[in-house]
Parts: structure tokens; sequence; C-alpha cells
């Protein structure tokens, strides 16, 4: 008898910490640029819950920062 598999829901983006991971950065490094207006849009789809960081998001702080990107050696 087949299994019916339930599809995935689409990812909403990275969570802060799968973005520093993705980037090599400290959470603290990230926070530094939070509180400077460095660092990438975030979004809170559910009041309260986890931050995420849209793959839209990421790519606008990319173009934005391209020379920081670079050094950190970011990998799509």
């Amino acid at each position: 008898m087949p299994r019916s598999t339930v599809p995935k829901p689409k990812r909403l983006g990275k969570s802060v910490q799968e973005f520093c991971l993705a980037y090599g950065i400290s959470r603290s490094t990230f926070e530094v640029w939070r509180r400077r207006g460095l660092g990438p849009d975030e979004v809170q789809p559910i009041p309260g819950g986890r931050i995420l960081i849209t793959e839209e998001s990421e790519n606008a702080w990319k173009a934005k920062h391209s020379g920081i990107a670079a050094v950190l050696g970011a990998a799509d």
C-alpha cells in the first residue's frame, strides 16, 4: 500500500543561527551589525516567535554589503 506523504511547507528563511553559520560569523558579531544597521532585514512571522532572514533579504544584504560578504567567503 503506497504511503501518502505530506508535502513539506516552503521555508520562509534562515534563522539567525543559520545565517551566522552560513557566513562564518558569531552571534555577537551579528548583534553588533544589527545594532549598527548593517545586518539583513528580519521578519518575525509569529509575534514573539523565531526571527527569520528571508532569501530576498539575504540577497539584498549581500548586494548592499558585497565587501563584507566577499571577505567572509559566503557561498550560495
